[in-house]
């Protein structure tokens, strides 16, 4: 099961990476060339989550659950790769919700809030994928400069946990509100 784990851990990198960069011109721009790549951002968005799960589940299925979780780098792994999909959903939510009008108004910075935070949970997993075939990468030495050892298990404390939850409840509800004063 490992090496069809470390194949379709390639396909969610890219596109949701193609993703993230369309995300960040149509915030940035209304052009021609934003609003056709905008055109398939669900497309890359719904491959990207699915291929994603799958990955996921054939990344559980490649030790035993008891041997995943007792690693901090295993617990690592599965936390912060549930937390990148968790966003990407919100962003396929949010634009799927939303349609066009999800770039006239404030939903647009959930998306590229949601976005980003998504890329940067993306690379986090990579990297610890990496790590875990035992070839790291340099994005490890960030981490160390920011105060996290990828090699003991990353806590969040109680408070940032709230925060994070009532932030992502606060995207969805600017989002809804954007569509429902679009639509209306």
């Amino acid at each position: 099961m490992a090496p069809y784990h470390h194949l379709l851990a390639h396909m969610p990198i890219a596109l949701l990476s193609v993703a993230f960069l369309i995300i960040l011109l149509r915030f940035f721009s209304a052009g021609e060339l934003a609003r056709r790549l905008d055109s398939v951002l669900l497309y890359a968005l719904v491959l990207g989550i699915g291929v994603g799960l799958l990955t996921l589940v054939v990344g559980m299925l490649i030790w035993p659950i008891d041997a995943a979780t007792t690693s901090p780098m295993g617990r690592n792994k599965i936390l912060i790769s549930g937390w990148m999909l968790a966003c990407w959903v919100a962003v396929l939510f949010l634009r799927w919700r939303g349609g066009e009008s999800v770039w006239d108004s404030a939903p647009r910075y959930a998306m590229l809030g949601f976005g980003a935070l998504g890329g940067i949970l993306l690379a986090t997993t990579g990297t610890l994928g990496g790590h875990l075939l035992g070839s790291p990468s340099g994005l490890t030495a960030l981490f160390r400069k920011i105060g996290w050892d990828v090699y003991h298990t990353y806590y969040a404390p109680s408070w940032v946990l709230a925060v994070l939850a009532a932030v992502g409840v606060a995207g969805l509800v600017i989002g809804l509100l954007g569509t429902r004063k679009t639509a209306s």
